[in-house]
């Protein structure tokens, strides 16, 4: 069986120990055997490592399905015919993976990266088009969905108002199914799994947060202990909510439910095609979410349930403020730590693979105090410490050398840091770290002490990202150009066991830069040496000529080349936005977008949300006439694919 070639065969054996060493691929046969089904997906893939043509053999695409077009729906979701093309997109243009950002159910600022816990998953994404089939018991009649509304920015309002009620409704209708139903024996199998692990406490939090309001810390004293409550007494949290509040909690239940039963036949849809699935794990969760209520012991909390220290990134040349997250600090002495972080990624792998999200976190990470006291004895709260020295803060790049604490020593009952745990979680699974997790590896902490031992432990059982143009050549964003500069182009070829961006979900397009640094203009520049070494690269590396850069659209697809033909590589990944060479963005982190990126903390919803809700036009892969224009995309779509299938033969894709 040729591994790079058309699987004809989808039940064909996969057989790593027949690979060539330069794979570097896990090769024990019997360790994929372990997990039924991901065996056989990985039978379907060109897996790993590049091709004797010096092709990267594992290609994925970022983009979060919520800035698909929909039908019936303000954003993406699952099983939507958007959706499905998207999906038949990127088996078209040789793709072997779909990177998506956090999936989690949000937390009070709205943000994927400040989830409210690490089960519940967001059920907007739930496509109400399918409950009005047989094998979802007709739960909605044609007659009850919303109407066909699209709009280019959604806010959660807007969905809330689209989507709840009508859950509401699926959910009275479900209650009357006959307990023989498919439907209500997959649901009760469903709730066996999961209602211990985390349903019930989430269901718990939904439902009282709809009540008493999303900071528990603000609810009645009773309800704040609520699962602790349950725990000592031996009592279910049916037992202790009231009639109202029951019926909320049992219908959110079934709400997760219908995620998770729609996003499995997603998945499925996706490995059919041989693709599979990058899911992103932010470093922590929303200090007042269903994480912190429920498990209080495994975070830094004082006795009222407020963090002291938040998480947080000091200041670094890309952006040289101190950023504040936000995100409630682990208690990695607390047994129970562990447990919650060992039962979230068996969870979490059974889905996909892994983006560790800011990974440095786990070897140092940045404790940002939420009182400081100044050497005049005032006392600065949260973001006042941050504000201008004119205004009685510290100043925006405020930070203390002490804020960073080194972590990666701290050990669970079995000896493990945390990232032997990951390693051990995924091997019980049937996986190889390195096939499994990608960690974000950069930013100030990247060049500590610490992070040196981890590199010297752990290099081979991670992969690591690199983003060489935004993070390499624009060193007006990021760090000087010399030998320790990990994402520097020049420096590529020393490293290994990588996976290589074109960009991510907190950088601009890659035709920003091209324009940028190609124009040489002295606009955000201040005064560096980019243009001169993004246009050397684009001479010695690409083999462009002067008259030649001035095609922007070639030096789009000259670059999208050298990155998909880089021979050490293990993955590569691009953004959807720089696949089809655009400037459109379908989210933009607050930095990015002209304002004045204050402190995170003091970042409200109203002004983070529509950066993360940006939708592309409806059929944006399709050409439509009716008006004499063409609102999308398929052209540029086109012009990818054509240049996949000329990078990459057929005998080098996937089924």
């Amino acid at each position: 069986m040729k591994i790079s070639g058309v699987c004809t065969n989808l039940a064909a054996r996969f057989n790593p120990v027949k690979l060539n060493p330069q794979y570097n691929i896990y090769n024990q046969t019997q360790e994929y055997d372990r997990f039924e089904g991901r065996k056989n997906f990985y039978n379907t893939i060109s897996f790993t490592g590049v091709d004797g043509k010096g092709k990267v053999k594992q290609r994925g695409m970022m983009f979060h399905i919520t800035s698909l077009p929909a039908t019936r729906s303000y954003c993406g979701q699952f099983l939507d015919p958007e959706t499905d093309k998207f999906i038949n997109f990127l088996a078209e243009a040789k793709q072997t993976h779909w990177i998506m950002n956090p999936l989690f159910a949000l937390g009070n600022d709205l943000c994927p990266y400040n989830a409210s816990g690490r089960f519940s998953k967001n059920k907007y994404l739930v496509n109400l088009n399918e409950l009005t089939r047989a094998k979802y018991g007709n739960l909605l009649k044609e007659s009850e969905l919303p109407d066909d509304i699209t709009a280019p920015l959604f806010t959660m309002d807007m969905l809330k108002r689209q989507k709840d009620p009508r859950f509401t409704k699926a959910y009275a209708r479900f209650e009357k199914l006959e307990s023989n139903h498919p439907l209500k024996v997959e649901y009760k199998k469903f709730e066996k799994e999961n209602n211990d692990l985390w349903l019930n406490t989430y269901a718990a939090y939904d439902a009282l947060s709809e009540k008493h309001g999303t900071n528990w810390k603000e609810w009645p004293e009773e309800l704040q202990i609520l699962p602790e409550k349950v725990k000592t007494r031996g009592s279910r949290f049916e037992d202790e909510l009231d009639k109202s509040d029951l019926a909320k909690f049992n219908q959110y239940k079934f709400e997760q439910f219908l995620y998770d039963k729609q996003f499995n036949e997603f998945n499925n849809q996706l490995k059919s095609k041989g693709i599979r699935l990058i899911l992103d794990l932010a470093i922590g969760v929303d200090p007042n979410g269903v994480d912190t209520w429920a498990n209080k012991n495994i975070f830094l909390l004082d006795k009222n349930y407020n963090p002291t220290k938040v998480s947080g990134c000091p200041p670094e040349a890309a952006y040289p403020y101190t950023q504040v997250w936000n995100h409630a600090l682990y208690n990695y002495d607390s047994p129970e730590f562990w447990t919650y972080q060992e039962n979230s990624l068996k969870k979490l792998l059974k889905e996909g693979d892994l983006r560790l999200d800011h990974f440095v976190g786990y070897i140092n990470r940045a404790e940002i105090p939420t009182k400081y006291e100044t050497s005049d004895g005032r006392i600065l709260k949260d973001s006042e410490i941050f504000e201008s020295k004119e205004k009685g803060g510290m100043g925006k790049d405020f930070f203390k050398p002490e804020w960073i604490v080194r972590i990666d020593k701290k050990t669970n009952s079995r000896g493990e840091n945390m990232f032997e745990l990951f390693k051990r979680v995924a091997r019980e699974q049937g996986l190889n770290p390195s096939d499994c997790y990608i960690l974000e590896d950069f930013g100030p902490l990247a060049e500590t002490e610490a992070y040196k031992k981890f590199k010297k432990d752990f290099a081979e059982d991670f992969v690591s990202q690199r983003i060489p143009i935004a993070m390499g050549i624009g060193e007006n964003i990021n760090r000087p150009q010399d030998k320790t500069n990990i994402s520097n182009p020049k420096n590529l070829a020393d490293q290994k066991n990588i996976a290589l961006l074109t960009g991510n979900h907190d950088l601009p397009p890659l035709r920003e830069y091209v324009d940028l640094l190609l124009d040489n203009k002295p606009k955000n520049l201040n005064g560096d040496n980019s243009p001169m070494l993004f246009r050397k690269f684009c001479q010695e590396e690409l083999h462009l000529t002067n008259e030649e850069l001035k095609d922007r659209d070639l030096v789009m697809k000259e670059l999208m080349k050298w990155h998909y033909t880089r021979k050490n590589v293990k993955q590569v990944q691009t953004t959807l936005q720089d696949a089809l060479g655009l400037y459109f963005r379908p989210n933009i982190p607050g930095f990015w977008n002209g304002m004045e990126d204050k402190y995170k903390m003091k970042t409200t919803a109203e002004a983070l949300l529509p950066f993360w809700s940006r939708v592309f036009p409806k059929d944006f892969l399709s050409r439509t006439e009716k008006t004499g224009i063409n609102p999308g995309y398929k052209d540029l779509a086109d012009n990818f694919i054509k240049m996949m299938d000329d990078l990459f033969a057929k005998s080098d894709t996937t089924c």
